[in-house]
C-alpha cells in the first residue's frame, strides 16, 4: 500500500501509526520491536518502522 504525502511516497511509519493501523496498542508494537520480530529504525527519540518491515511481519504472522 502507497501513501503520498505532499508527492512523496511515505516510506516509513510510527509506532502509533502501525498500531493504528493493525488494530494493536503501541505497547504491542514497541514489544514486537524489542523482541525483534519488527524490524525498526531509531531516529532521534523517534522509533520508525519502514512499511516493507511491517509487510514482512504480516505476511510471517500465522494463519487463524
Amino acid at each position: 500500500m502507497k501513501v503520498s504525502v505532499a508527492g512523496n511516497a511515505r516510506r516509513c511509519w510510527s509506532v502509533a501509526e502501525v498500531a493504528e493501523r493493525n488494530g494493536l496498542s503501541k505497547a504491542t508494537v514497541r514489544l514486537l520491536v524489542a523482541r525483534h520480530q519488527l524490524r525498526a529504525r531509531k531516529i532521534g527519540r523517534r522509533v520508525l518502522i519502514p512499511l516493507e518491515a511491517e509487510e514482512e511481519w504480516l505476511q510471517a504472522a500465522p494463519d487463524r
